[in-house]
């Protein structure tokens, strides 16, 4: 179950609709809360004591709204579509994995949210515009604020357009790897350190329980489990590795014999799932940026200078790499 929720937990928080939508439940909360001030009896004297703050139609108010929904959606379609096919054409001139970390850029998430979240905002917002005389009982407040945010989306748009053309340069998205490859490759640095002795007697071998890449594992969870069966557990294989059903992947040196049951508590700290993601393991940092120098140097694409920063980048890799050995 631990396993489980830890491996949900992952997958979720890198997911590209994660940021999304938190953005877009606190712009929920936002248009109840503004709902709440419009139609309390602040809101109804602020209304009532400056005109320039009241929207006395209610078709108007339908309209405003309604217009600022459709033209948000609008955008938010045109912005992710220019993205998707930049990244298209980035993709087939380098490589598909390379363009993962670029897909799930946080900056590209917030700005989604923020378009998102808009919308939620002003639809939640057009459900409680209702045709009553009185200029008190339309959430005028609401509608400016909404303006306001649909003036702040416009200034995004231009910002996002400026971005998103840096974002496809292969130096930009090179260096990207290459920085998130060296932060992963120095904080993992600890796991590489061999061994202070070596451990004596015959290993238990714990097998993999299915065909998968293994990732990564739960250190702490791990580390409890040698305590409690007072024994030392070493990694046969490295991580990022794809290792078919039943070949040893651990092995344990300690007096006690293990049962299925604790081999099983073992192998349950080992997370296996497909993908490459630099974030869990730099050596897939090391494989992406070799495979974009090679498709470089190939004759469909026949760009020397994308190989050449593929390799300077691999070049300080492999300089860091020889140093924490």
């Amino acid at each position: 179950m631990i396993k489980w929720l830890r491996k949900s937990y992952n997958i979720v928080v890198n997911s590209i609709a994660f940021f999304p939508a938190i953005i877009a439940i606190g712009f929920l909360l936002l248009s109840w809360a503004m709902l709440e001030l419009d139609f309390s009896a602040m809101g109804k004297q602020i209304k009532g004591n400056y005109s320039w703050v009241r929207l006395k139609d209610a078709s108007t108010a339908r309209s405003i709204v309604s217009t600022i929904a459709s033209g948000i959606i609008s955008l938010t379609v045109f912005s992710f579509s220019m993205v998707m096919i930049l990244l298209n054409q980035a993709a087939s001139q380098m490589s598909n994995r390379m363009l993962e970390s670029t897909i799930g850029n946080r900056f590209q998430q917030i700005i989604l949210g923020f378009y998102i979240g808009t919308i939620v905002y002003a639809l939640f917002l057009l459900s409680t515009i209702r045709d009553i005389y009185s200029g008190v009982y339309i959430p005028a407040l609401s509608i400016y604020l909404l303006l306001l945010l649909t003036v702040l989306d416009i200034f995004l748009f231009i910002y996002f357009l400026h971005y998103v053309t840096q974002l496809v340069k292969f130096e930009i998205i090179i260096g990207r790897v290459g920085k998130k490859t060296f932060k992963n490759l120095k904080k993992a640095c600890f796991v590489e350190q061999p061994f202070p002795f070596e451990p004596q007697g015959n290993p238990q071998h714990i097998n993999v329980p299915d065909s998968n890449f293994f990732q990564e594992f739960n250190k702490m969870a791990m580390l409890e489990l040698a305590v409690e069966f007072e024994g030392m557990i070493r990694f046969l294989k490295p991580a990022g590795s794809f290792l078919l059903k039943g070949i040893p992947l651990l092995a344990f040196f300690g007096t006690k014999k293990l049962t299925e049951e604790d081999k099983k508590r073992i192998i349950d700290t080992v997370d296996f799932y497909k993908g490459q993601p630099i974030e869990k393991n730099h050596y897939f940092g090391f494989h992406q940026l070799a495979e974009v120098a090679i498709k470089a140097l190939s004759p469909g694409i026949n760009d020397p200078e994308t190989a050449v920063l593929a390799v300077d980048a691999l070049t300080g890799l492999f300089l860091i790499r020889m140093e924490i050995l």
